[in-house]
């Protein structure tokens, strides 16, 4: 992965990260409120995206082992995801050659 893709796969992770505490903490009437929840709908949407063109590129890496891939793809559907696909896209995915 380059570090354009890096950078657009983050986005809606960081997003994310920041909306959801701020929605829970504010008090928001009606139509703030439902644009805020538009807003999270559609960064969702894009962060399903980001993840799954990160799974696809986890799963055509011929150099990881097929316990590694499935132990990635787990954690990145099942435990916290964003930081979890913050943390792989920064820290596990190398560096494009």
């Amino acid at each position: 992965m380059n570090k354009i893709q890096k950078i657009l796969l983050s986005i809606p992770s960081i997003l994310i990260l920041v909306i959801i505490p701020y929605n829970f903490f504010s008090e928001l009437e009606e139509e703030s409120y439902n644009f805020i929840f538009n807003g999270l709908i559609v960064l969702q949407i894009l962060y399903f995206v980001g993840l799954a063109f990160i799974l696809i590129k986890l799963w055509a890496n011929e150099k990881k082992r097929k316990i590694t891939k499935w132990t990635w793809t787990l954690l990145m559907i099942f435990c916290f995801q964003p930081i979890t696909t913050l943390f792989y896209i920064r820290v596990i995915e190398p560096k494009k050659n």
